[in-house]
């Protein structure tokens, strides 16, 4: 496209542009047609998602699938003899086949515990307060001494702080002062990222998005704080109608991105980090979804009562 063909060219002259402009069109247009072929064979399957930019001023819209399992297996799976999939978020082999358009009667699970030794990963619950939507405030000012105090005990050590949206960490930004912490926006994760990692101070990452896609091996962390269960958007279209059409994969989706949150910090059978989930939201977790936790997850779970002090 633009920038490959400019590298050859060493230019963008008009001609670029234009066989760039014509490229876009081509896959826009591509787009449209299968689009409209989908919605036609099944309208009850598409939402219209609206975003507003804060740094564009703009708002933009988009046409998603509520599901993607029949699309799947028509462009992909159907292509393949055997297919291996490997992941530590399975977690229920109905489940995951059903929602991936697999045959479930053409699928074999195997699951196996994890190599890591439980001491090496222990997950400490200290339910500081529920930070759900309408208690959120509220939750924030139970967090804020608790959050002083968990980085004077990790104060020679590196961490993160998994906030699961940007709004808990302004939150921290501006009322947990503390110079180790690093924040970024959208667009400086990566410049941040490189920050923690090059520098051998006890930094510490306060972030919505590194919950998957960063390793943060051996010293780059060895305590994590997640102070947001990280339950789907629900000002996502998409979101409001899947767990509306399938209460059970709101409950999948939330397990397997916490479960993704605690594997951060600890990623070899020598590595080590303490995890201390903060939100008491996790008690519904354990109360109504613990039979989609792992066992070894399930063994690594420490509850601290905090009036005892943590």
């Amino acid at each position: 496209r633009n920038q490959k063909v400019s590298k050859v060219l060493s230019e963008k002259t008009s001609d670029v542009k234009l066989m760039s402009t014509i490229a876009d069109l081509k896959q826009l247009e591509m787009k449209i047609e299968v689009f409209l072929k989908e919605y036609k064979d099944q309208p009850e399957n598409w939402v219209l998602e609206s975003n507003y930019n804060d740094k564009t001023k703009q708002t933009v819209l988009s046409l998603e699938p509520i599901w993607a399992y029949n699309y799947l297996d028509k462009y992909i799976w159907s292509n393949y003899d055997h297919v291996i999939m490997m992941s530590g978020t399975i977690l229920d082999k109905n489940l995951f086949s059903y929602l991936n358009g697999l045959d479930v009667t053409k699928t074999a699970y195997y699951s196996i515990p994890s190599p890591f030794p439980v001491s090496n990963r222990p997950i400490y619950y200290m339910p500081v307060g529920r930070m759900t939507y309408t208690n959120k405030v509220a939750a924030f000012k139970q967090y804020v001494p608790y959050l002083k105090k968990l980085l004077a005990k990790y104060k020679n050590h590196k961490g993160i702080i998994h906030t699961n949206s940007f709004e808990l960490a302004q939150w921290i930004k501006k009322d947990v002062k503390d110079k180790r912490l690093l924040f970024h926006e959208s667009d400086t994760k990566a410049e941040t990222l490189r920050k923690h990692f090059d520098t051998e101070d006890p930094t510490v990452v306060v972030s919505p998005s590194v919950s998957t896609g960063v390793s943060f091996d051996n010293d780059r962390s060895r305590f994590q704080i997640i102070g947001k269960i990280p339950y789907p958007s629900l000002a996502s279209q998409k979101n409001k109608m899947r767990q509306k059409m399938m209460p059970e994969w709101y409950s999948w989706r939330t397990i397997a991105s916490l479960i993704q949150m605690t594997g951060r910090s600890v990623r070899s059978v020598s590595d080590h980090a303490d995890t201390i989930i903060i939100d008491a939201c996790f008690s519904d977790i354990m109360r109504y979804s613990s039979h989609l936790i792992p066992q070894y997850i399930q063994d690594a779970i420490k509850k601290i009562n905090i009036k005892e002090g943590a």
